[in-house]
């Protein structure tokens, strides 16, 4: 009988050695996996954390008071940027590019909808719409002050103007990428120095629109989140669509902007205003304790 070779035994310990290890392994999976899925979630929320804005709080003692939450992240990079954009149209000295018919640009390029403005020269209502946009700017901040006193007031004040800027930056950004005659181009009433002027090609959009629009919606915002039981939030949209509308149309009238130039600053100041207001959602959360308050914020953007 041939011998049985000696290999034989350790090979089959060595196979029963490595089927309990790979049980074992196996039974050991889940709470590996289950190591494994926790530590990126770890991971995630330690970089959240540290992602979180920093929040500029004027008084600890106001905080709960305020309708918006100003952010060091946000705020400085946005008021910055905007002042600069906003402040690009002062560069313009080119006179405005068109067909020409005579000394005048030609309305036959217009479209029959802003054909009928065309030649319009009416300095009395563009000191109209002057004297409304200020107005509605002074409104607005007396409305804070008042409502919230000097420091929620001024806290508030800083997100209406942000809206405000913001929406002189992005037409300040239109007007110089279109470079579109205004309405006084395509007649002769206007004086030949204005018609002539880098500021006669400034005419999509009307920054004077979407400047009041957007301090109409961020007023409104404002109103809401400091009264929201109250009507008193409707009756601030209410007064400040009506003097933006009045400042639109005075545009207008003025021969400073076609209707599409005015119509289009609506949109863009009412949807400024609202994002603006959005990105500013007070988080803060007054907590009484038995040695005064705490502040704490619930969320961040």
């Amino acid at each position: 009988m041939p011998p049985r070779p000696r290999m034989a035994v350790p090979l089959i310990l060595v196979l029963g050695l490595g089927l309990c290890g790979a049980a074992a392994a196996h039974a050991q999976e889940p709470a590996t996996a289950g190591a494994a899925d926790a530590s990126p979630a770890a991971d995630a929320a330690q970089r959240a954390d540290a992602a979180k804005l920093t929040p500029i709080v004027v008084s600890p003692d106001h905080a709960s008071k305020t309708a918006f939450q100003l952010y060091v992240e946000i705020d400085i990079p946005v008021l910055a940027t905007s002042a600069v954009f906003a402040s690009a149209r002062l560069l313009r000295n080119e006179p405005p590019t068109c067909r020409k018919l005579g000394d005048h640009c030609d309305p036959a390029e217009l479209n029959s909808f802003d054909r009928h403005f065309a030649g319009t020269w009416r300095p009395g209502w563009g000191t109209y719409s002057d004297v409304g946009l200020y107005g509605l700017m002074l409104g607005a901040a007396s409305f804070l002050l008042i409502d919230e006193g000097a420091l929620s007031g001024l806290n508030d004040m800083v997100v209406v103007a942000e809206s405000a800027l913001v929406a002189t930056a992005l037409p300040s950004m239109t007007t110089l990428a279109t470079s579109r005659p205004r309405p006084y181009t395509y007649g002769t009433r206007a004086p030949l120095s204005e018609r002539s002027g880098g500021a006669a090609a400034l005419s999509f959009i009307s920054s004077h629109t979407s400047i009041s629009f957007a301090i109409a919606t961020a007023m409104f915002f404002a109103a809401k989140r400091l009264h929201p039981e109250s009507t008193l939030p409707w009756v601030v949209l209410g007064i400040g669509l009506v003097v933006a509308s009045s400042v639109a149309t005075a545009r207008v009238l003025s021969g400073q902007h076609f209707p599409t130039d005015a119509l289009s600053g609506a949109v863009v100041g009412a949807s400024v205003g609202v994002v603006v207001s959005a990105v500013h959602r007070s988080p803060v959360e007054v907590t009484p304790t038995a040695g005064g308050a705490q502040v704490s914020f619930t969320r961040s953007f």
